[in-house]
């Protein structure tokens, strides 16, 4: 399985559909504020595939 990661693709080359869709690096600390943004995005992640995740655990 060949994935492409974010970094294998040149940032000029990159189109997004909009501002805010655009990911942009940054250095995660071992601090409060790091730790609310890890959970918040794992909450929207987990949020936008609940479905198929209930299907992986029915299995």
């Amino acid at each position: 399985m060949n994935k492409k990661r974010l970094a294998d693709i040149p940032p000029n080359s990159r189109s997004y559909q909009n501002e805010q869709a655009k990911v942009v690096p940054m250095q995660l600390q071992n601090n409060e504020a790091t730790k609310r943004l890890v959970l918040h995005s794992a909450k929207r992640v987990i949020a936008a595939h609940q479905a198929e995740l209930r299907k992986l655990a029915d299995k």
